[in-house]
C-alpha cells in the first residue's frame, strides 16, 4: 500500500513539472504572438480584414503566468508534505 502511495505522489509531481514546462513553452508562443503588428484574413468577397492580436496576447500572457504560479505553489506545497 505504501509503494502505491509513493508512486502516485511521484506521478502527480511529475505531471505538475510537465505542466509547468508546457506553460513556459506557451509563454514563448504568446510572446511571439505579441510581436505581430496585425493579422490579415482574406474574406470570400475579396476583401481584407485585419486585426491586432496584442490585446488577446496580453490576456493569454497574464492567464498563463497565473497558471504557472498556481501550479508552482501546488508543486512546492506537495514537495514539503510527506506522502502518506
Amino acid at each position: 500500500m505504501k509503494i502505491g502511495l509513493q508512486l502516485k505522489f511521484k506521478l502527480v509531481n511529475t505531471f505538475l513539472i510537465l505542466l509547468i514546462m508546457l506553460n513556459i513553452t506557451s509563454l514563448y508562443f504568446i510572446y511571439d504572438l505579441y510581436t505581430y503588428d496585425e493579422l490579415l484574413a482574406y474574406l470570400p468577397d475579396n476583401s481584407i480584414k485585419s486585426d491586432s492580436p496584442r490585446s488577446l496576447a496580453i490576456i493569454l500572457f497574464i492567464g498563463t503566468l497565473i497558471n504557472i504560479l498556481y501550479v508552482y505553489i501546488s508543486l512546492i506545497s506537495r514537495l514539503f508534505t510527506a506522502p502518506g
